[in-house]
C-alpha cells in the first residue's frame, strides 16, 4: 500500500545492527511523546519535529560516538516507531521513505528520528533548548543549516542558528551557502564560535 512500505524480517535483520557502548534511554517517555504527537498533530506537519526533538534527546542517554552508529536510528524507525514516520512523512517515493528509516551513519539529515536527536544536541545548551526550538520553527533553517557539511560543527552551528533566528528564508539561504563556501578556505574545526560569528555576521550583513 502507498506510504506503508512493508519490510520483511530479513531486511529489518539486515539493517538493524547491534548498539554499541551499552546505551541506555527512557524510551516510556519517547513512547508517551509519540503517542501525544499522533493525536495532536495531522499527518505531514513539520511541527512534529519540534514537539518531539527535545524529548527524543532527553530520553537517549548515548554519546555522539554512540549516535553516529545506524543501528540505534534503525531500530527505533523501523521497529519501535514506524507509525510515526508515516505520519510525519508523505510518501513520495520508495526511495525517500527508505531514507527515512534506513537512513543515518555520517549523514544527519536522513533517518527521520535520527534527524531529531542530532539537531537538539548540536542546537541545545545543556537544560537549555531554546535555541533548538527556534530552529524546528524554521523548516527553511533546518534545511539550509542541518543540510550542509558544517552542520556537525557544534561552535559553528550555534552561531549560525542565532545569527539567523531573526532573517528571512532567502538571507538563511544565502549565509548558509556562502559560509559553507567560505570553509574551502578556512578551516572549520579551528575557528571558535566567535571566529565563526563574525563570518557569519559578514556575509548576512552583505547578503541584505
Amino acid at each position: 500500500m502507498k506510504g506503508k512500505t512493508a519490510l520483511s524480517d530479513e531486511q529489518i535483520d539486515d539493517a538493524v545492527e547491534s548498539i554499541p557502548g551499552r546505551p541506555t534511554g527512557d524510551l516510556d517517555r519517547i513512547d508517551a511523546a509519540v503517542e501525544q504527537v499522533l493525536e495532536d498533530y495531522s499527518e505531514y506537519e513539520t511541527a512534529i519535529d519540534g514537539s518531539l526533538a527535545e524529548e527524543v534527546h532527553r530520553s537517549l542517554n548515548i554519546t555522539r560516538r554512540t549516535a553516529g552508529d545506524p543501528g540505534l536510528w534503525h531500530w527505533l524507525a523501523v521497529v519501535r516507531y514506524p507509525e510515526l514516520i508515516r505520519h510525519r512523512w508523505e510518501y513520495r517515493s520508495e526511495e525517500a521513505m527508505r531514507e527515512k528509516f534506513l537512513g543515518a551513519g555520517s549523514d544527519l539529515y536522513s533517518n527521520a528520528i535520527h534527524r531529531l536527536w542530532w539537531i537538539a544536541e548540536l542546537t541545545s545548551r545543556g537544560d537549555d533548548y531554546s535555541t533548538t526550538n527556534v530552529v524546528f520553527s524554521n523548516q527553511t533553517m533546518v534545511n539550509k543549516v542541518f543540510d550542509r557539511w558544517f552542520a556537525r560543527y557544534q561552535p559553528a552551528v550555534q552561531a549560525m542558528c542565532d545569527e539567523l533566528a531573526d532573517e528571512r528564508s532567502r538571507v538563511i539561504d544565502e549565509t548558509t551557502r556562502r559560509f559553507n563556501h567560505a570553509l574551502t578556505n578556512v578551516q572549520l574545526e579551528g575557528l571558535s564560535e566567535e571566529e565563526a560569528r563574525k563570518i557569519i555576521r559578514e556575509i548576512i550583513a552583505e547578503s541584505k
